[in-house]
C-alpha cells in the first residue's frame, strides 16, 4: 500500500529513523570498570570487554613502563625501545573511552576544565660548541 504513497513511505522512513535516535540517545552508557593499577596484572581485568569506560587508579610511587619507540626511513632510535617508566607523583585516576584519555585526582570529574592545557614540543636544538640534539617535551594538563 505504501508503494501508491511515496511520501508516505519516507515519512514512516523518517519516524522509524527518528525513533531509533531517540532511543539509542536515551540508552544507558554502562558504567566503567575500575581497577587499581597495582591490581591490573593480578587479574582485576577479568571480563573486560572494552564495551564500557576504565578508570585506573595509581598510587603515588607506582611506576609504569613507557614504550617509546621511532620509525622512519631517515632515522631510528638506539636503543630500539629504550628504557623509561612513569613514576606517579600522587593519587590519581586516568578514565579510557571512546572520547579518549582523561586525568583527574578523583574518579569523578574527568570533564572539568584544566586551569592550564597539556602541550606538547618537539625541536631541534642547536648551539655553538656543543652537540646538536631532539628536544621532546609533553605537559599534562594542570588542575
Amino acid at each position: 500500500m505504501l508503494d501508491k504513497f511515496p511520501e508516505a513511505r519516507s515519512t514512516l522512513m523518517l519516524l522509524s529513523v527518528s525513533a531509533g535516535l531517540v532511543a539509542i540517545g536515551c540508552a544507558h552508557s554502562p558504567a566503567p570498570m575500575r581497577v587499581r593499577y597495582a591490581d591490573i596484572d593480578k587479574g582485576a581485568m577479568k571480563g573486560f570487554t572494552g564495551a564500557q569506560p576504565l578508570i585506573i587508579e595509581f598510587q603515588p610511587g607506582e611506576r609504569i613502563p613507557v614504550n617509546f619507540e621511532l620509525t622512519g626511513d631517515g632515522f631510528e632510535l638506539e636503543p630500539r625501545t629504550p628504557p623509561m617508566e612513569l613514576v606517579v607523583k600522587q593519587h590519581y585516576f586516568l578514565r579510557i573511552n571512546a572520547d579518549g584519555l582523561r586525568m583527574s585526582p578523583d574518579p569523578e570529574h574527568f570533564d572539568d576544565k584544566p586551569k592550564l592545557p597539556g602541550s606538547f614540543q618537539i625541536g631541534f636544538w642547536v648551539a655553538p660548541e656543543q652537540r646538536a640534539k631532539v628536544n621532546i617535551k609533553i605537559a599534562t594538563p594542570r588542575r
